[in-house]
């Protein structure tokens, strides 16, 4: 059965030293391990194995011998990480995500493969929709993008394209065992209430709504991809040479141009968690300022504001 291509996926990791896939036991994550042992010999990179214990269900040990035995079976070799997620926080969710990544990027890999598939990039894509998010929220998971935790490790994400349906297949297929966290279905958190309310009803009614969706995903992608360049050029063409941005050059781009060119910016400064707000009213008081007229944007750890001819970056 056909679940990605091997070239395609090779070029992925193309120029990585060691790649570790993540695995929790779930039917994504058991899937991906099973194909990639089907394939490793054929790759480029050596692929490595862990799973991370998180100590909140009383089950976990079970699934994290599940995993170990699988890789066994697979020829695999698994690293087991057991975390105690309380010292991250008290938001269990956060706590989590907090753990796992800080031990995937303690693993030495330089890429990290993640088997997150179309459904939950859909999922991403509504909760997204829901808060408001624009371009850069809405494009939702790339397949390939630093980690957010260290961005000299490479994550990605080769399921992306691929539904839910297709992954249940391939795992009945192959008789692939793997474990169901019973949090999945508690309807109190957004997604599991977006997968077990919102979806159904949406792929009742419309026809492979899914792929439809993730290829709106993927245009937003191409239109987050222009809206940076453009912004990259902006930058470029009105920074000066002492490092200040030139005012002249900015007020005549307009508003939604200048409101673009700081979303950059403060991309760039890895700034984030602010009122969109804020900017649009930084961004308008630049375009109609006066030579005079003084304007600032502060946030936390971040300052930018007008000075006569120059903008100034604190950061």
């Amino acid at each position: 059965m056909h679940l990605i291509d091997t070239k395609w996926f090779d070029s992925l990791i193309s120029g990585s030293k060691s790649c570790l896939i993540g695995v929790s036991g779930g039917v994504d994550s058991m899937v991906l391990l099973h194909w990639l042992a089907q394939v490793k010999d054929s790759l480029s990179v050596p692929i490595r194995v862990m799973h991370v214990n998180h100590g909140i269900h009383p089950d976990n040990k079970k699934w994290a011998d599940m995993v170990d035995m699988t890789c066994t079976n697979l020829g695999l070799k698994c690293e087991i990480k057991e975390v105690n997620i309380f010292s991250y926080g008290k938001n269990v969710e956060f706590a989590a995500r907090e753990a796992r990544y800080t031990e995937f990027c303690k693993s030495g890999a330089d890429t990290l493969i993640l088997a997150h598939h179309m459904n939950d990039q859909i999922e991403t894509f509504f909760l997204k929709l829901f808060r408001g998010s624009g371009i850069r929220g809405l494009k939702s998971m790339p397949i390939s993008v630093p980690c957010w935790k260290d961005e000299t490790i490479k994550v990605i994400r080769p399921l992306l394209n691929v539904t839910r349906s297709t992954v249940e297949a391939y795992a009945a297929l192959y008789d692939i065992k793997y474990c169901e966290d019973p949090s999945n279905a508690d309807r109190k958190y957004d997604r599991n209430y977006i997968r077990h309310e919102i979806w159904p009803v949406i792929n009742n009614r419309f026809d492979i709504a899914d792929i439809n969706i993730a290829k709106s995903i993927d245009l937003l992608g191409e239109a987050w991809e222009l809206t940076t360049i453009l912004a990259d050029q902006d930058l470029k063409h009105c920074t000066s040479d002492g490092g200040t941005l030139d005012w002249i050059k900015i007020k005549p781009l307009g508003m939604l141009r200048v409101k673009n060119l700081i979303l950059h910016i403060l991309s760039v400064h890895q700034v984030y968690g602010y009122s969109i707000g804020h900017i649009e009213q930084f961004s308008h008081g630049l375009v109609s300022a006066t030579l005079d007229s003084k304007n600032e944007l502060s946030l936390r750890g971040f300052r930018m504001y007008k000075h006569g001819k120059k903008i100034i970056i604190e950061n």
